[in-house]
């Protein structure tokens, strides 16, 4: 079952969002979670994945391209640990914190709603 305390986000830096999420599932199923998980995102896509982590593409309108995000999968004492740091897409000036910020908990909220009742 996946961890109803949710994503842990620490928001506000102006530098990076940092997010957390403990999932009672094992590694393995993760890369195939996130894939599942990004499939109704707007602001996500899927790079690559394998069971270290994924590579997801941030759109934005701020950057001419896409800005990539590393998502990091590790085993836990509860099954695994997804975490991240996304980071304003390089080259922009004035990105919104609280976008990124909000894109960030959007994304780590469909994580552990893909987890389901896992």
């Amino acid at each position: 079952m996946a961890d109803t305390r949710g994503p842990q986000i620490v928001r506000g830096d102006p530098e990076v969002t940092r997010a957390t999420l403990d999932l009672k599932l094992p590694v393995a199923m993760l890369p195939g979670l996130v894939r599942r998980a990004l499939q109704a995102s707007p602001t996500f896509s899927f790079g690559d994945a394998d069971e270290t982590g994924a590579t997801l593409l941030r759109r934005s309108a701020a950057a001419s391209v896409a800005d990539a995000v590393r998502l990091d999968f590790a085993a836990s004492d509860r099954g695994s640990r997804v975490s991240a740091e996304v980071h304003s897409p390089g080259g922009t000036i004035g990105t919104s914190v609280k976008r990124r910020d909000d894109d960030t908990t959007a994304l780590f909220e469909a994580i552990a709603k893909a987890a389901g009742p896992f």
